[in-house]
């Protein structure tokens, strides 16, 4: 069979949106079937992942972007429909906040209020209300699944009527989201409005922070964001965080709105309620432990069993609350987790398989034969090794690496080859890399301090990636590993070991798929290390070989190998890029006085009242950021639509443009009409549909300008 560039392309784009649960743009391509049921694969042997979901417990389904979280949930759902007993929601977390957050909420302060500040009213019924608005969509979704079930038929003659029971549960929902301020919430608002001011005084002592808080004022789309990011801070504290997160619980009437939903079930014979929550860990914090201590708890613990959870979050950033964390599953889809095992030869056989399943079952759906796309100078082993090592099995990863292939090879009518797939590892590195950090930091409309910590995010990858290459050389030069890389020419030094205590500040760089935790195992002094690998991508930028030398007798110790410790690397780093601070009196103490202020509770050792903190430092960052035009300044969701319109270099309906970047179409409805009447977005009529492309003027200020600044 000769190669087909057209179904290629289709099998590649059917990857970059593994993450939405549709994949609707392929059903005819797939004979008309369900596009889900059709490209499913597992992430185990026997849908152990999928079997595990489909059980009546609650579960978190936990990996990066692109791990396949929501096309697992859709093939859940798929399966439930078929029992007559259950019932299933669907409830998209981060797209109800990104069109929420959006609103610009009025205040209205009484005099019986005046203690309580605008912004902390504006943020505190920013959070009610999108709150208020998960529950409102669970009670439509509610009703949207009994309608397209046809459940509404099956309803028993109990006296109550279907109709009477959904409206009774509707005005529940909108009496909360339109509820005023209760007598019990008014004491709670006032001291978090007095805490805030007082921060804030506090803050203002330095030119820094004084000049963060004028650039946010003077931007008024930045105005909510900056109120609610001052209310987080006011609630970081365990106590009053505890009284806001009460009150809140106790202004949603969830007794009532839980007897109504098993008056529902018990309507037509149902045993169970599904509620599947996804990406809830795009929220910011305060925002995911509200979600979890107002919605899921009570929805978890006082069911009765009837409701069951499904929640999708990301590594390290998922928040139990008062959910058992001993009576859930939790099943963790990024590599290292899912297919952890006592070696690392193991664990990359399983992925690897994993990956050979992905594949094989996507090109035979499309009625492809995967081997006539690839160069016959490798087995296809090999190649499912490499593309094993670029991606790290994340599916839409695999999307990215197969399309830059498509422009690359497929669509010139060759083949692809090792080189190609090295390459495309190279160009989605640098794409991220430049998108995540240059212009994110240049464009994004966000508080100083979220830039300050994505910038010291790129310092620390360039320290690895500096001790990676100087490690590269010293082995090279016989400095380092005695008659152990003797043989190698070219040896690897991808990979590195930090103390597990360390993991932390890899957490966003890991997220953005810039290093990987790779494995766990005892350095030569028996202490527990955990094993990082940096991008496939990067190390090709960078011109190191990426990996460990196979075959060799003793290839299982090369990773604890005393070179690639970075721990006394990384320690110098922080010591170079962190102090702590008192957020009283402002002192200032070096990061070897830790111990001790951590020992006293962090209470400052100076004024005795303050708490002390370990704090970021960039001066010289500031200068940069002072460089910056407001003017060109856009909501994070905006740019990315554009990054994707200059990428994609074609006219795009909404809803491809919503594939790639995890959102819904009408949010990209509404904000590219926003960025039409800002002449940064062009529309037409193409086909029936009307479609979005970059103006000249948007790919010059936002793609091609060069600022000062190094920016």
């Amino acid at each position: 069979m000769t190669i087909n560039p057209d179904q290629f392309a289709k099998i590649a784009e059917s990857l970059r949106q593994y993450r939405r649960a549709e994949l609707t743009d392929f059903q005819e391509d797939l004979g008309g079937g369900n596009p889900i049921d059709a490209l499913y694969v597992d992430p185990l042997p026997s849908e152990a992942v999928l079997k595990t979901l489909m059980q009546s417990n609650t579960t978190f389904l936990v990996g990066r972007k692109g791990t396949g979280k929501s096309t697992i949930f859709a093939k859940t759902q798929f399966e439930l429909r078929k029992k007559t007993d259950v019932i299933s929601v669907y409830i998209d977390v981060k797209s109800l906040h990104e069109v929420l957050t959006t609103f610009d909420v009025v205040s209205q302060i009484t005099q019986l209020n005046a203690e309580i500040s605008t912004e902390t009213y504006q943020a505190h019924r920013l959070r009610k209300l999108f709150l208020a608005t998960i529950i409102s969509e669970l009670i439509n979704e509610l009703k949207n699944a009994y309608e397209k079930q046809s459940l509404i038929a099956r309803w028993k003659p109990t006296g109550r009527k279907y109709t009477d029971v959904i409206r009774e549960l509707q005005n529940i929902a909108e009496k909360v989201k339109n509820g005023d301020l209760t007598e019990e919430e008014i004491p709670v608002l006032k001291v978090i409005s007095s805490k805030s001011k007082n921060s804030q005084s506090n803050k203002k002592s330095t030119k820094l922070s004084a000049d963060a808080e004028a650039k946010i004022s003077a931007n008024p789309s930045l105005k909510i964001t900056g109120g609610i990011e001052k209310f987080d801070e006011s609630i970081g504290e365990s106590d009053l965080y505890q009284a806001y997160s009460d009150i809140v619980l106790r202004s949603f009437p969830f007794q009532e709105i839980l007897a109504k939903i098993k008056e529902l079930l018990a309507g037509v014979e149902l045993k169970r309620l599904f509620v599947f929550f996804d990406d809830f860990s795009e929220l910011s914090w305060v925002e995911q432990k509200l979600f979890v201590d107002v919605i899921l708890s009570p929805l978890n613990n006082s069911s009765d069993e009837t409701v069951k959870l499904k929640v999708a979050g990301y590594p390290g950033r998922i928040y139990y609350g008062k959910i058992d964390p001993g009576k859930v599953d939790t099943i963790g889809l990024d590599f290292y987790q899912i297919y952890k095992s006592h070696d690392v030869q193991t664990s990359e056989a399983s992925a690897i398989e994993c990956l050979q399943r992905l594949l094989e079952t996507r090109f035979d759906a499309f009625n492809q034969n995967i081997g006539d796309y690839f160069n016959s100078s490798l087995s296809m082993d090999e190649y499912y090794r490499l593309l094993f090592e670029v991606t790290l099995n994340v599916p839409r990863l695999v999307g990215y690496i197969l399309h830059a292939c498509y422009f690359d090879k497929i669509s010139r009518g060759e083949v692809i080859t090792s080189s190609a797939i090295k390459l495309a590892a190279q160009k989605y590195y640098d794409s991220i890399t430049t998108k995540y950090f240059d212009r994110m930091n240049r464009f994004a409309m966000e508080p100083f301090e979220r830039k300050l910590d994505r910038h010291n995010q790129q310092k620390l990858l360039e320290h690895v990636s500096k001790e990676a290459k100087t490690v590269q050389r010293s082995i090279a030069s016989k400095k380092v590993g005695g008659q152990y890389f003797h043989d190698l020419t070219n040896p690897p030094t991808s990979h590195f070991t930090v103390s597990p205590s360390m993991e932390d500040m890899f957490s966003s760089l890991e997220l953005n798929f810039m290093v990987t935790k790779y494995h766990e195992m005892r350095d030569k002094d028996g202490r527990d290390v955990s094993v990082y690998a940096l991008s496939y991508g990067l190390c090709e930028d960078q011109r190191m070989s990426w990996g460990y030398p196979r075959g060799r007798h003793n290839d299982r110790s090369y990773f604890v190998q005393r070179c690639f410790s970075y721990n006394s690397s990384i320690k110098e780093f922080l010591v170079n890029s962190q102090t702590i601070r008192c957020d009283n009196c402002g002192a200032s103490f070096g990061m070897g006085k830790r111990e001790s202020i951590e020992f006293y509770g962090w209470k400052c050792p100076e004024c005795q009242v303050g708490i002390c903190k370990v704090i970021t430092l960039g001066d010289e960052f500031k200068q940069e950021v002072d460089l910056l035009d407001e003017e060109t300044m856009l909501p994070a969701i905006e740019l990315e639509i554009l990054e994707t319109l200059n990428e994609e270099a074609a006219p795009m309906r909404a809803g491809e443009v919503a594939a790639l970047i995890d959102t819904t179409y009408q949010m990209v409805g509404r904000r590219t009409g926003k960025l039409l009447d800002m002449g940064l977005v062009d529309k037409q009529d193409l086909d029936g549909a009307k479609r979005s492309s970059i103006t000249s003027k948007a790919k010059y200020v936002y793609f091609e300008k060069k600022v000062k600044g190094g920016n």
